[in-house]
């Protein structure tokens, strides 16, 4: 025995109509729920970025634990002899007027007329590989340095300090200065509403700085910034 069914025609186009239409909705692919996950990713990547630059821009915790890490390295000591794990300092304004940029020209000449070097510093490995790719060497300046000559008895044959004036503590500096200074150079610096921030290195500022000179290498326009910056 054999069951008829009736089909309607009509009904048998459109259902065919529809499967040939490029315009029929189709099931979306799987490659977009992929970029879809990869964006929520990205996004989400730079708001946690975000939130751990403002942090860490108020409170220099990342940076102080590593640059203390790192600078804990780069020692010196001063122990007898002559020394050959040094590097004296370049043409720097301090060191010029102080006469350390000169070392290297003094002591061979002082050797020559039958002085000695008793004692004088020494780098660790560290500090010299550091030294010598140009970078400055961390050491506390001296706020007056000079000469003193003495006779076999001790007493003083010449003596001459420079600078012969200075402010032997902070708390001296009158509050001119202090705010002179600091408008002039960094004006967060003493911020009693960041006492946790970077003193060495101000990040907006450095980051401005750097994009000059590489507009400045790309022949880009607008204005370096100055030598201090």
């Amino acid at each position: 025995m054999g069951v008829l069914r009736h089909s309607d025609s009509r009904q048998d186009v459109i259902s065919a109509d529809r499967q040939d239409d490029p315009r029929a909705p189709k099931h979306p692919p799987r490659k977009r729920y992929g970029w879809r996950v990869f964006w929520v990713v990205v996004a989400l990547g730079g708001v946690a970025l975000g939130a751990a630059v403002a942090v860490e821009s108020r409170s220099s915790r990342l940076q102080a634990r590593e640059f203390s890490r790192f600078a804990a390295n780069l020692s010196y000591s001063v122990q007898p002899g002559p020394s050959t794990a040094v590097v004296y300092p370049g043409d720097g304004p301090f060191d010029k007027r102080l006469g350390y940029s000169s070392l290297d020209e003094f002591l061979p000449r002082l050797l020559k007329r039958d002085y000695m070097i008793t004692r004088q510093t020494r780098f660790s490995p560290e500090l010299m590989r550091y030294s010598q790719r140009g970078f400055f060497v961390p050491y506390q300046e001296k706020i007056q340095a000079g000469l003193s000559i003495t006779d076999c008895r001790g007493a003083p044959l010449y003596e001459f300090r420079y600078p012969q004036q200075f402010y032997a503590a902070f708390a001296d500096i009158p509050p001119v200065v202090v705010h002179s200074l600091l408008f002039i150079e960094n004006r967060d610096l003493l911020d009693p509403q960041q006492p946790m921030a970077n003193p060495a290195v101000d990040w907006p500022r450095f980051a401005k700085a750097a994009w000059s000179q590489l507009a400045r290498m790309l022949s880009l326009p607008g204005q370096s910034a100055g030598g201090s910056t």
